[in-house]
Order: structure tokens, then C-alpha cells, then sequence
């Protein structure tokens, strides 16, 4: 039950972080809300399917964590990953069905001060 909260609470905060930056010529803003709530629903799936998988996995080592204290940081980097997998699959979804993410031009680099 605690597991399935924390995937609520991850998959809910991965959501609201994915990118809405796509463009597709021709498109509206009501086709573009069904292609991502349909992108989202799929993904949402699949990463349900790879997070069990990776619980279970997770699970059989984790006596061992625990021991030495490590179990927070092997959760902090499984909930990141999970994060990006999201973020990822979110945008090869929305690019499978025709629209581009846009360029806000290049990064900015940080000031390097020596």
C-alpha cells in the first residue's frame, strides 16, 4: 500500500514536470490535450510495469541495505530514474504521434568563477 502512495505521489509530481513544450503544424490545443492524456495513460502503464519489476528486484536485496543504511540513497536514485524514464517516454510518445519539441534556443552555461 505505502508503495503504491509513493508511485501515486512520484508519478503525480513526473506529471506535472513533463514537458509541454511540442509544437505540431496544423494541431490545437484540443488535440494536443488528447494526444497527451493519451500519451500519459500509456506511459503511466509502462512505468507502473517497470517500477513492480524493479520493487521486486529491489526487494530481494534489500536486508543488506538496510544492515549498512543505504536503503534511502538506493530509494532517492530508483525515484530520479524513474523520473527521467518518465520524462523520456512522455516525450518519445508525443513525438511518435507527430509533434516536435520546440527549441527555446541552447542552454545557458553557468559563470565559471575561478
Amino acid at each position: 500500500m505505502k508503495r503504491a502512495i509513493a508511485l501515486a505521489m512520484v508519478l503525480a509530481a513526473v506529471s506535472a514536470c513533463a514537458p509541454k513544450d511540442f509544437s505540431k503544424e496544423g494541431a490545437d490545443a484540443e488535440q494536443f490535450t488528447k494526444d497527451e492524456s493519451l500519451c500519459r495513460s500509456q506511459v503511466r502503464a509502462r512505468a507502473q510495469q517497470e517500477r513492480d519489476i524493479d520493487d521486486q528486484r529491489r526487494a530481494t536485496f534489500s536486508a543488506e541495505r538496510e544492515r549498512y543504511g543505504q536503503q534511502g540513497l538506493y530509494s532517492d536514485m530508483a525515484n530520479q530514474g524513474y523520473k527521467y524514464n518518465y520524462e523520456r517516454m512522455m516525450a518519445n510518445c508525443m513525438e511518435a504521434r507527430g509533434w516536435t519539441p520546440k527549441q527555446n534556443g541552447p542552454l545557458p552555461m553557468p559563470k565559471l568563477t575561478w
